[in-house]
């Protein structure tokens, strides 16, 4: 049995190896929050701030998947472009959201005082911007594709 184990230890060394050596840095949870090489992801409620030595380098992260590449990039050394063009269509896409859930509360209110007018413009400011939202999320992760 204890073959087995030694084995099997190896067999983890290995693909966390061929890992790191394609510039792919596992994600292990630690205290602090989520350590991806020697950058820390630390999460606040639904945002995500990105720290290196101490140091916040990106902060308010909305998608776990822009958080864990840019996370990955600063780990590996990799091109800042890609990360720091990552960090905008994430602040894009955290406009959108935002954006949306505001003009959909404004809609059901108008919808409330019966003010048929103003829901209908609410209603497509809402849709606009949560297409918009779409969009800048399926870049996102188009781009963070491991």
């Amino acid at each position: 049995m204890n073959e087995v184990s030694k084995r099997f230890e190896q067999l983890v060394n290995s693909v966390y190896k061929k890992f790191i050596d394609n510039g792919v840095h596992l994600p292990v949870k630690t205290a602090e929050g989520i350590l991806v090489g020697n950058v820390l992801i630390k999460s606040d409620g639904p945002l995500k701030d990105i720290v290196v030595n101490g140091v916040v380098k990106f902060n308010e992260i909305s998608l776990n998947c822009v958080a864990i590449k840019i996370a990955n990039n600063l780990a590996s050394g990799k091109d800042e472009n890609i990360t720091n063009k990552l960090f905008e269509i994430d602040r894009e896409y955290s406009k959108y959201f935002i954006d949306s859930k505001f003009h959909l509360d404004n809609y059901h209110k108008a919808v409330n005082n019966n003010n048929e007018a103003r829901a209908e413009i609410l209603w497509t400011r809402y849709d606009l911007a949560k297409e918009k939202a779409l969009d800048a999320k399926s870049r996102a992760e188009y781009l963070t594709g491991f």
